[in-house]
């Protein structure tokens, strides 16, 4: 008997040493910040680690990766992998992609789909004339909206999996992936951190925010302010989408950078709404649709996906 309960010493004790190390090694981790500008906004990522030298080269590797999604993703390059796909678009062929553009574009897809067409990354020549309107100050004529409303539709993209391939069947189709890019990249970024040892982060871009494990000081997650309100958060993606820092004034009116695809311009009314979903593709692209959709289509799709929207 004193055998035994000596043998239970010895294993709580053993189990207080591990107990100490792990506290002390928790203790050990120190915060770290790097900047990187990319997709048109300042990427930022918070990280835990032990020591500085991981935490450099883990957020390089990081920013490695967003440059190689950048050239595959961005719409303002010409020599990007979208770019180059949407130049074969109407001529009936279909193009073999990267492992990268064919997961977002099979996500876009969903997407379109689960929102009624409220999210459509082929709304890239509305994008374009948006991008003129706000350069020159003049509301695009009704032909203009007319012309490039038929040019969009998530129904003119093909896929062929056995070869990976893309085919956009209309002619003078442009895809922007304004609406879930930066999101998609941050869950991208934050896989490549994981691999590399670092758990506890935080990255965000632009209004859409990526968060792994809680942070060693914060063991109930990140704190995350939405609408004055904090939230503790882990392992889950926050976006807001909102006309409060980007629209266009036109003759005393404000028109939002967020185009509704099925009329071809940005509301007027001021409005603002933040997500959580599982991930920071989810979380950007729902945040663009819930921003544009009815409030009873809204809800209906907010609890279909169990999500939270504020």
């Amino acid at each position: 008997m004193k055998i035994f309960f000596s043998r239970m010493i010895d294993l709580r004790n053993s189990f207080l040493g591990l107990f100490l190390f792990l506290s002390l090694w928790a203790s050990g981790q120190n915060r770290y910040e790097f900047t990187h500008p990319q997709m048109g906004t300042m990427f930022k990522i918070i990280l835990y680690s032990t020591d500085s030298l991981s935490a450099i080269h883990a957020s390089q590797k990081a920013f490695s990766r967003l440059d190689e999604l950048n050239l595959i993703l961005s719409d303002y390059r010409e020599d990007s992998e979208i770019n180059r796909l949407c130049r074969t678009s109407g001529t009936n062929e279909y193009i073999k992609v990267s492992n990268d553009l064919w997961e977002i574009l099979q996500e876009s897809t969903k997407a379109a789909k689960l929102s009624k067409g409220y999210f459509d990354v082929t709304i890239g020549p509305m994008t374009q004339l948006w991008r003129r309107m706000k350069r020159q100050k003049q509301l695009p004529s009704q032909q203009q909206i007319d012309e490039a409303r038929a040019k969009i539709g998530i129904e003119n993209i093909s896929f062929n999996a056995k070869k990976q391939s893309i085919m956009l069947k209309k002619q003078g189709m442009r895809i922007d992936f304004g609406g879930i890019g930066k999101g998609f990249a941050e869950d991208k970024m934050i896989k490549v951190l994981q691999k590399n040892g670092i758990k506890s982060v935080l990255i965000e871009a632009g209004g859409n925010i990526v968060v792994g494990d809680s942070p060693t000081d914060s063991p109930n997650g990140w704190e995350i302010a939405i609408k004055d309100k904090k939230y503790f958060l882990k392992n889950c993606g926050i976006s807001t989408s909102g006309d409060l820092y980007q629209f266009v004034e036109i003759e005393g009116k404000k028109y939002a950078h967020i185009l509704d695809p099925k009329t071809g311009i940005g509301f007027t009314e001021p409005r603002q709404i933040s997500v959580v979903a599982k991930d920071g593709t989810s979380s950007d692209w729902l945040s663009t649709a819930l921003y544009l959709m009815k409030q009873k289509d809204g809800e209906k799709l907010i609890k279909k996906l169990k999500v939270r929207a504020f």
